[in-house]
């Protein structure tokens, strides 16, 4: 595997631990916090986290955006507005076992998006990953146990879920086409800015419900967690992976985020850590890192 290769998987698993937490997160608190004020304050904060970073640049970054507005501002309404809110309002209404369950099918519906979209092939090797890497996502979210994917029963929260991977591909899709000169921080930073700004109206209407983010250690956390974690240093990791290896393999790290959502329940859940969990990781990482990496050059080639 290529030095290039490594860091992009690695950049890319990150990004799925952040997002797995993130999952988490969003189910454990959905009773405290709601969705539209979560996903508005933590893009608030991780714009003003990212502000010192890009500011030695931010004016050729934003003559750059500008000349390309249409694209980013697509790019913030997907991945920042959308997707995370739709997650979010998702999380509300179904468990967790149902939302990772669902939440593996991701890589598929970015390789048919990329396909329909970019014309990139999907290879016999990639669709074996997919299933190698599906099945060790259902071992660990059936408990050991296969039967157990048979009485599962989703609700309209599944129906969130799904639809918002299929907003999650039509984003990452969208990242191949990322101004030139625009650097990953300056993009990082536009797209917190103009998702907030986009999820701003909902948020609004939401407070004026009655419903707002509540300045309790739950609230307050959920906000520094999502908005350093989940929205910066998650996003960061992505684009700069996508950036490396394209769209179609990056995606398939993350087939890893049920995977690492299951050790986190284990650790600030209380969930215990089962042999399931050791056989369900190392099939997940190996379909994943079969159909992202390259097949051995023939001798003579």
């Amino acid at each position: 595997m290529s030095r290039n290769f490594l860091i992009a998987a690695a950049l890319a698993a990150l990004a799925s631990l952040c997002w797995a937490g993130n999952w988490v997160l969003g189910r454990a608190i959905r009773a405290d916090v709601p969705p539209f004020g979560l996903t508005f304050w933590r893009w608030a904060l991780a714009a003003v986290i990212l502000l010192p970073f890009v500011w030695p640049r931010l004016r050729a970054d934003w003559a750059v955006v500008r000349g390309n507005l249409a694209l980013v501002a697509a790019m913030a309404l997907l991945s920042a507005a959308m997707f995370q809110s739709m997650t979010y309002i998702g999380l509300h209404s179904t468990e967790a076992i149902n939302a990772l369950l669902v939440s593996a099918t991701m890589p598929v519906f970015i390789v048919i998006i990329a396909w329909v979209v970019l014309r990139e092939r999907l290879t016999a090797r990639q669709a074996a990953g997919i299933g190698v890497s599906f099945c060790g996502v259902a071992y660990v979210i059936a408990r050991g146990e296969p039967a157990r994917l048979l009485s599962l029963h989703f609700n309209v929260g599944d129906a969130w879920i799904l639809a918002a991977l299929v907003v999650w591909g039509l984003y990452s899709v969208l990242l191949k086409f990322k101004p030139a000169g625009l650097s990953a921080v300056g993009l990082t930073f536009f797209i917190s800015v103009l998702g907030a700004g986009f999820i701003l109206p909902l948020h609004l209407w939401e407070a004026g419900q009655g419903m707002t983010v509540p300045l309790t250690a739950a609230g307050i956390g959920s906000v520094l967690y999502t908005g350093v974690f989940a929205s910066v240093v998650a996003l960061l990791s992505y684009n700069a992976a996508v950036a490396r290896i394209g769209p179609s393999r990056a995606v398939f790290f993350l087939h890893l985020m049920p995977v690492f959502g299951a050790g986190l329940a284990v650790v600030f859940l209380g969930e215990r850590l089962e042999a399931f969990h050791l056989i369900g990781f190392p099939i997940a990482l190996g379909g994943v890192l079969f159909a992202t990496s390259s097949p051995p050059a023939k001798a003579g080639a």
